[in-house]
Formats: structure tokens, sequence, C-alpha cells
């Protein structure tokens, strides 16, 4: 059974439908009045990227928790921008200034554990008989380990997806895209041009100026970015370039992408589609937080489009870990129960801050009186139900070859040079980052 079944039936063993009970142990926020002993006081630092204040709010909330729960635990929050965050997080390790409890991206744990910044998790686990860790989705978990080492406790796990604007397809007499059955490329050509009039600064589609957003379409043209045994890039592939130049023809020649007017600004996507000026935006369910805060129109949600190897989006997720610094590793691991608790996901699923890690949360996710409409959709996908979701595997050097990409890859979706002509750039510093990733491996 490879990674991507594994993934289909640890996650569908574990659906809404069939895993909805909360599992025993998955809640730790005190009930019915009840509140820790007391210890000596103990001030924590918990750092998380953020940008907006609804985002904050949902961080800001289960921090209070904490301290409701443990009155001699406060926890101050500090929160960047997301590409910030990576950067601050290197600089705190390398001067050990880092905070006590630590936010982790899947994608970002190899490189992260192979400087052992975390804690290791499981002798805390292997302490409270009564802590369920298999409350946890397998997938999300598998992706905040290293080397058989569990070093944080997600809150969350989703795949890209497209959001859209209904009311901009109503006036333009277009069809709402199919909860169900993803587009074609060919489909979705046409629609995004349809939603254009570039005029009145309308566009069809528009996606996050960073390099996740592009593998879905990598792998839906049956490309991809490195190879398997994660020795050279492939975005030089005959599959990658078309879907690299499907992406680029819309824009230069179609005109049906959002111009992208400021690299620096990882919001751009968000603030676009939010306008109500974009008809489809690529991101994921933790987006739905801010979409039902800023968004003044209707919306709903559509699976990534099929291209020539169908509709294969990625799943990832991220979690919160202990410092291997800190100064309070007893007070620190009290308040990490409590933020990944069931009740806490509950509250992150119910704000739509992202698809919830613990399958005991899950059904807080769906509320029928908020949008979108078709929310199940989200766990369809996750189940393999429609389209196929794959991990998005990263290496020890991914911070590196992350900041490499943004700079480099990104600016393809300025239109100013040929996907062909970036990649003959790109390519080398890839296979450079990848040999350096082996010597990492290797000692």
């Amino acid at each position: 059974m490879d990674d991507r079944q594994i993934l289909r039936s640890n996650l569908s063993r574990r659906s809404l439908v069939k895993g909805a009970a909360a599992a025993a142990g998955g809640t730790l926020v005190a009930r019915s009045g009840q509140v820790a002993a007391q210890g000596e006081p103990v001030e924590l630092r918990w750092s998380m990227w953020s940008a907006t204040e609804a985002e904050l709010a949902v961080w800001q909330d289960l921090a209070d928790d904490v301290t409701a729960l443990h009155p001699n635990i406060t926890i101050t929050l500090e929160t960047v921008s997301f590409p910030d965050y990576w950067d601050k997080l290197q600089t705190q390790l390398a001067s050990g200034t880092e905070a006590d409890i630590v936010a982790m991206q899947a994608l970002r744990m190899p490189a992260f554990a192979v400087r052992n910044a975390l804690r290791p998790l499981q002798p805390l686990i292997d302490a409270e008989p009564d802590f369920n860790a298999d409350d946890f989705f397998e997938a999300i978990q598998n992706g905040l380990s290293n080397q058989g080492e569990v070093y944080a406790f997600g809150y969350d796990l989703g795949p890209h997806i497209l959001l859209y604007n209904r009311d901009l397809f109503d006036a333009k007499g277009v069809s709402y895209p199919s909860s169900t059955e993803p587009m074609t490329w060919v489909q979705f050509r046409e629609t995004a041009i349809a939603l254009t009039d570039a005029d009145k600064g309308e566009y069809g589609f528009t996606l996050p100026p960073t390099f996740d957003p592009f593998v879905p379409w990598l792998w839906s043209s049956g490309g991809g970015y490195m190879n398997a045994e994660e020795t050279e890039s492939t975005l030089d592939s005959p599959e990658s370039l078309e879907a690299l130049n499907f992406l680029f023809r819309l824009m230069t020649e179609d005109q049906a992408i959002t111009p992208l007017t400021d690299l620096a600004n990882t919001n751009f996507h968000r603030e676009a589609f939010n306008s109500g000026k974009v008809g489809m935006q690529q991101d994921g369910p933790w987006q739905f937080v801010n979409t039902r805060k800023e968004a003044t129109f209707n919306w709903d949600i559509a699976p990534i489009p099929a291209g020539s190897a169908g509709s294969i989006t990625t799943v990832n997720g991220s979690g919160f870990g202990i410092s291997n610094t800190t100064k309070h590793p007893e007070a620190a691991w009290q308040a990490l129960k409590v933020i990944t608790s069931t009740e806490s996901l509950q509250k992150v699923a119910k704000a739509g801050r992202g698809y919830p890690a613990r399958q005991s949360a899950v059904p807080a996710f769906v509320d029928p009186s908020l949008p979108p409409e078709h929310v199940e959709m989200v766990e369809r996908i996750l189940n393999g139900e429609i389209a196929e979701v794959r991990p998005f595997n990263t290496t020890t050097t991914w911070q590196e070859i992350v900041v490499m990409l943004t700079r480099d890859f990104v600016p393809i979706l300025l239109g100013e040079q040929s996907p062909e002509e970036i990649i003959a750039n790109v390519q080398p510093k890839f296979d450079q980052l990848l040999e350096r990733h082996q010597e990492l491996l290797n000692g």
C-alpha cells in the first residue's frame, strides 16, 4: 500500500459520518467549573502565524482557555505573517530565543526536526495513559513526526480547493462549478475567461503568490516537483511544463488571472477575491475564517480542475509543539494539551480556521448556517471520494527551497518570462538543495 492509499484509508475510516462520536480522552479542557491545581506562576510564549484579526481571535481564545484551566499559566501570543514566521523562527533558533510553544507546518517539519527544534512528545504521551493520541488523524500526525518520533500535535489538515464567487457567476451568466465532479482544464479555462472583464477589473481566477498552489496543477498534468528519491527536481519534465504553460497562457494570453501587483503580499489573492472582483480563488479550508469575515457576496467551493492525470490535490496541515529549550516544559505540556484538545479544535473548526486534526472535532466543521454550502466536499476530497489527495512531501532543506522558489519561480505569475526560461534558472538551484538534503540525511 503506497502513501496515497494509506492516506485515503486513514481518512475514510475516520470520516465525518463514520467517526463522528467524540473519542475518549480527546477533550482536555476543564468542564463543570473544574480547574486544575495551581502551581508556581509561569509565563509562556506561543509563536504562531496570523494574517488577520479574525485568525488572531481564534488563537487568543485558546490561549485564554489555558489560563482558565491553569490559573498559574499565562500565555503571550506572538504572531507574524506566514512567510515572516519561518524567517523569524530560524533566527530565534540560532539565538536560543524561540517561544515555549511553537507552531509547525508539516511541510517544514523535516527541516526543523534535524535541528532538534522541538521536544519529542512520545515520553509525555506514554506518561499519561488517558491521553488519546490516536484521536488525531494519522495523516497529519505522520506529517508532524520525523523518523518515527512525534514532535507536534495537529490542529488542522486539508486540501487545496477552489473558492468561487456565486454572485459574479450569476452576473456573468456562468454556471457554477460542480462540487462533486471536477472541471476539466478546458472547462476551467472557458469559465475563467467568461468571468473576466479587465476593463472593470474583474478576473476569473487568482492563486496565492507562493509555490504550494502550483503543486496540484503539476500533479494533475502527470508532473511533479521532485523525484521519489528526493535527489532531482522534476519541474523540467514535459508534464510539469504543460501545467506551468497552461497557467502562464491563462495569465498572458487570456488575461484571466488577476495581475500580480505585489509579489511580497502573500494575502494578495485573498484580498483580490474578497473584494468581489474575482470569480475563483485557490486556497484551502483554513481560509474560510477570513472569507466569512471579509466577503460581502455569496460564495461556495469546488474541487481542483482535472488535467490529463485527473484532479489531484495536496493534503497538508499544521500543529503545535514544545520548544526543545523551554525552561517550563511541564507548563508547556499542560498548555499544549489544552490548545490541541477536542474542545479547542472544535472552536478552530467552527471559526472556519481549518478542518480539525482530531476526528472527535470534525462534526463542528459543518455549520449549515454558514458558507460554504457544500462544506462536506472537503471531507469527501480527503476521503478520496472526489478527486485524489497526496501528501505534500518535503525535505530537510525545504525552507531554503521555498525561499528560492518564491524568489525565482513564483515570478512566473508576473508573466514576464516563459516557464521554460524560469525553470532553466530554477532547476540547478533546486537540485543543489536536494543534494544538500541528502547530505543531511546521510550524516
